[in-house]
């Protein structure tokens, strides 16, 4: 077959694959592509799993990537539009009101590939918190009601109580407790911090195990 035709069969494959995509994402209009900007010339569409959860008044926008049974709450922003890419990992929760957004340029390196935020999996982001990237949060850490991370990497198995903030490249290392309303501004900060107390030991394992039924329960 002469390339021309070949070349023209190829354009119009691609352009079928784009028109469905957008087809399908007209029906759920909460969920969008990325703009094009000077900074970024390709349109990315949301790559989320059919198992997870997605409430009508959320936003999904742009280069993010939502794993297996992960839920996202009431009025939640997920916007890949400007920092990206988003990853959000497996049975990870998206609170009411959570705002995940991230600077154009800096990012995170996980397993080799930048992020702009990167989400590990059963991770709870309460109520009113913010991730501004560029940021990383391990798995089965907890993010407190109206807490602040950005610029940050958060460890595993850490609690970051209510109106905290965590910022200026600073490292949170596994299993260390935030108290609310605490500002962790620098690394001595940091490296001060306390692991966490037994009392809230259980609350993460038990956000997570919630969201994934209220995942499973708003899927059918």
């Amino acid at each position: 077959m002469n390339n021309k035709y070949l070349i023209l069969i190829s354009v119009c494959l691609a352009i079928i694959v784009l028109a469905t995509s957008l087809y399908g994402l007209s029906k759920t209009p909460n969920i969008s592509t990325s703009p094009i900007t000077s900074w970024n010339s390709q349109i990315t569409s949301p790559q989320i799993s059919a198992t997870s959860f997605v409430d009508p008044s959320a936003r999904v926008i742009g280069d993010v990537t939502i794993g297996s049974n992960v839920f996202i709450g009431p009025f939640a922003s997920v916007r890949g539009d400007e920092g990206s890419p988003i990853y959000i990992g497996d049975s990870s929760n998206i609170q009411d009101g959570v705002i995940i957004h991230g600077l154009k340029d800096p990012r995170v390196t996980v397993g080799g590939k930048n992020y702009s935020v990167y989400v590990g999996k059963e991770v709870s982001m309460a109520h009113g918190s913010i991730i501004h990237g560029p940021v990383f949060i391990d798995d089965k850490s907890f993010i407190g009601f109206g807490a602040v991370i950005f610029k940050a990497n958060i460890g595993k198995n850490c609690v970051i109580l209510h109106n905290a903030v965590v910022t200026n490249n600073v490292n949170i290392a596994d299993g260390k407790y935030v108290p609310a309303g605490a500002i962790i501004d620098d690394q001595a900060k940091a490296d001060a911090l306390t692991e966490v107390p037994e009392t809230l030991k259980e609350l993460p394992p038990d956000v997570v195990k919630v969201n994934k039924e209220l995942t499973n329960t708003y899927k059918r």
